[in-house]
């Protein structure tokens, strides 16, 4: 298993560059799904909307803040073919306006 991170995810940073770590956050999360494992990670849900592609959308507790999953940052990576996952989005909760929004993120990410 191996993780790649999407070119546009520097992006997605910079966006959350006001929480305090942003970066922290998902290298923990990583370390721990690395051990884990897809089916045992807490807080990863499937998105079923997206046909032949295998995209999930994980909660991660924000580190050095006060809050839990649901306050904190939204993961959205894709299940590759071989094995492998690429991370394609990382926001935090109340980002985008709406679902739709996020979604035609999604798409655009995955074409």
């Amino acid at each position: 298993m191996q993780i790649i991170y999407h070119d546009e995810i520097n992006k997605d940073y910079k966006s959350l560059k006001r929480f305090p770590a942003s970066k922290k956050s998902l290298e923990a999360w990583e370390r721990l799904f690395c051990l884990k494992g897809l089916s045992e990670t807490p807080g990863i849900k499937l998105y079923p909307m997206f046909g032949r592609h295998k995209i999930y959308k994980a909660r991660i507790v924000p580190l050095q803040e006060k809050c839990g999953k649901s306050n904190g940052y939204r993961l959205i990576f894709q299940l590759l073919e071989n094995g492998d996952f690429i991370f394609l989005i990382l926001s935090r909760h109340g980002i985008y306006n709406n679902e739709k929004d996020l979604i035609s993120l999604i798409k655009k990410r995955i074409a």
